[in-house]
């Protein structure tokens, strides 16, 4: 199976690794040498129905965003582009869904249904070039009217020059665009990358990383920050290869494969194994794809900051999956109103923004009760907000806990965390049936089903205790350990690499494993 963490792969990114910088000083020749990589990545992954699908969308999209620009329909046109958008994202994502409830409804009438039966695959990446393509045609549409309003005003052309360089129009030429959606560094499980600089979407120094920008540079592109890049697919590998594929394989898969069968203890550690197994492959790939961006001189957005780490509710959806959640305020969140039709429709905006995210994770219920889930627990933390700020008096009445000294954080982390774990038994279940019968098995399991004595067993419980314990001292020091490696010697830094991955390699368990988000 070709992967990311396939020999076949590394072999083929070493060859375009040095073929790209071959061409160093001609970035339009490296956009095109990427684009030919990203679709025959795409190939290799997933077949030429995926390469197809994704080239005659963007083709789509890129003739939307030329009516844009040239059109005097630029809403009609931006507003087509987005329906097209999300029918193709629907038909694709959502088919079996619908599928299989309108062939039980069909039964029940005792009508034929055997024209429903048809499979349709589900194209590499669909969700996440999909929602890349909704903003661009956005940011476009919204430049584009400012654009127009400038050159209808009566200005010098010295305003005019200044006024349009402060809002430049984002507009991506037909190889740019092709590449900027089909980029294999982001297509399989994002990040979801804008054209423009975004607030909350930074890189790993800190930096804008609008894809605009790098994909016209004008001068030679760079290799960016290689020892961070190599450090970043080690700790990548670590994590997602050897600890979340440990979690998967010995402790979360067989509990729920069969949760009657194990003590209620055992499906705790296994529910709380879940999360951790989730946070290391989701944010082991993501700093996979920001190190491989590096290495080809782009900068992509960090999707995590230390989520398990939040007060709040609130607060761990401004550090997991941050170009999802991004993406949401700005194209769900924001148009609905925000917050700016007063707090009870502020309450609203947000239900239905977060449950929209659940949907778009999975076609299933337990999405659907994922993503309520979360919507209530943020609309009740405003809600406890406003009425802490009211009794209080003063605006500290926001993030009561947080603002209570390290008890009341330390609290709030130990709430917000456990809220998460119980919730994201729903996200791992494949119905709501099944997510049931895990909450069953943990709270009636204890009489009747014997605890493991398997010293191992006991030994990775410590080994899961201990990581939550060094996890808040790593991410302070995180900083640090950057500067550290920055100033370390070559030699010194790559022979620490090559000994770890190779720890990783003999540590692993044997197989390539799939990454959980290029599910969704």
């Amino acid at each position: 199976m070709f992967s990311f963490l396939s020999v076949e792969f590394a072999l083929l990114f070493i060859a375009f690794f040095m073929l790209y910088w071959a061409f160093k000083k001609r970035p339009d020749i490296q956009n095109m040498l990427l684009l030919i990589i990203s679709h025959a990545i795409i190939y290799l992954m997933a077949g030429m129905m995926a390469v197809g699908i994704l080239f005659v969308f963007s083709i789509v999209i890129y003739v939307i965003a030329r009516q844009i620009i040239i059109s005097h329909h630029k809403k009609t046109w931006m507003t087509m582009g987005i329906i097209i958008t999300l029918i193709n994202l629907s038909v694709f994502k959502y088919y079996e869904f619908f599928r299989a409830n309108i062939s039980r409804a069909l039964e029940m009438w005792q009508l034929d249904n055997t024209g429903l039966m048809a499979n349709i695959i589900f194209p590499l990446g669909v969700s996440y070039y999909s929602f890349q393509a909704i903003s661009y045609l956005v940011t476009l549409y919204r430049q584009s009217v400012v654009y127009e309003k400038n050159e209808q005003t009566k200005q010098s052309e010295q305003e005019k020059q200044d006024e349009n360089n402060e809002n430049p129009i984002f507009y991506l030429y037909f190889w740019q665009a092709l590449t900027h959606f089909s980029f294999f560094a982001t297509i399989s499980a994002g990040p979801i990358t804008r054209v423009n600089d975004t607030k909350g979407l930074i890189d790993i120094m800190g930096k804008p990383c609008g894809m605009y920008d790098q994909l016209n540079e004008p001068e030679s592109r760079q290799l960016l920050y290689p020892k961070i890049a190599f450090a970043l697919i080690v700790l990548a590998l670590a994590k997602k290869w050897w600890l979340a594929g440990y979690l998967a394989d010995n402790w979360v898969d067989p509990v729920f494969a069969n949760p009657a069968g194990f003590h209620s203890l055992e499906v705790l550690t296994a529910i709380y194994g879940y999360t951790l197994q989730l946070f290391l492959d989701f944010s082991g790939y993501s700093e996979m794809m920001v190190a491989f961006g590096l290495l080809l001189g782009f900068r992509l957005p960090m999707n995590f900051n230390a989520p398990l780490l939040a007060h709040n509710i609130r607060d761990f959806w401004d550090r997991w999956h941050i170009s999802l959640s991004t993406w949401i305020r700005d194209y769900i969140y924001i148009p609905l109103g925000g917050s700016r039709k007063g707090f009870w429709f502020t309450q609203l905006n947000l239900i239905i923004a977060m449950v929209l995210s659940g949907i778009w994770h999975g076609s299933t219920f337990n999405f659907f009760f994922w993503g309520l889930l979360h919507a209530l627990a943020i609309a009740l933390l405003n809600i406890g907000d406003l009425a802490c700020q009211k009794i209080s008096g003063h605006v500290k009445g926001r993030n009561f806990l947080a603002n209570t000294g390290i008890i009341g954080k330390t609290l709030g982390v130990l709430i917000t965390v456990h809220f998460v774990v119980f919730a994201f038994v729903f996200f791992r279940a494949t119905t709501l049936d099944e997510a049931l019968l895990v909450f069953n098995a943990l709270f009636f399991n204890h009489i009747n089903v014997a605890w493991t004595n398997n010293p191992l067993y006991l030994l990775a419980i410590l080994a899961l205790a201990l990581a939550w314990l060094i996890y808040p001292l790593f991410h302070r020091h995180q900083k640090n350990v950057g500067r550290l490696i920055l100033k370390m010697p070559s030699v010194i830094f790559y022979v620490l690499c090559f000994m770890i991955f190779m720890a990783v390699v003999i540590l692993a368990p044997s197989g390539i494993p799939g990454f959980i988000y290029a599910n969704f």
